[in-house]
């Protein structure tokens, strides 16, 4: 209510990237992706929003188009970042496009010198429905590895070396 165009537009869509950051943590996705919007109004160009919208659009298995553009765009922006890389090949994961998947997830892993649990589960998920289990496997192993806690899904596509949803 004390927001109006006078305000530093940067700042205001900072606050409520970190607010729809906070929301979705806390389960409440609807008002995390009302944050994210209004976020967007201010500054349409925040690539960390962006990035954040997409990846939690694409986790939900909602608004995929949407999210691979968004997620397309923070690439664009950062062609080096290994989040905004996993994010997009996630986003294309999720649509089916497996190969194109696999092209951005190896540039994620490229990209980070530390890859976590999630980049790996991600790049096994990605190399398992590209018919490379063998390579799968070892990603999977890798994010479990690096997991801090145990992690059920994950230890059951490494003992039945498969893709499991």
């Amino acid at each position: 209510e004390y927001v109006n165009e006078t305000n530093d537009s940067t700042l205001v869509a900072d606050c409520y990237m970190i607010m729809g950051d906070l929301l979705y943590k806390t389960g409440d996705s609807n008002a995390a992706f009302a944050a994210y919007d209004s976020c967007l109004h201010w500054n349409p160009a925040e690539v960390g929003c962006l990035n954040n919208y997409a990846y939690f659009l694409s986790l939900e298995n909602k608004r995929l188009d949407q999210a691979e553009q968004m997620s397309h765009t923070a690439v664009m922006a950062e062609p080096r970042n290994a989040t905004y890389l996993d994010t997009y090949a996630w986003v294309l994961f999720k649509r089916g496009r497996y190969d194109e998947a696999k092209e951005f997830i190896d540039r994620a892993l490229q990209n980070d010198s530390v890859p976590g649990e999630d980049i790996l589960e991600h790049a096994g998920d990605i190399y398992a429905l590209n018919g490379n289990i063998d390579q799968a496997v070892e990603y999977w192993k890798k994010a479990a590895e690096t997991a801090p806690e145990f992690n059920v899904v994950l230890r059951k596509k490494i003992k039945k070396k498969k893709y499991i949803k």
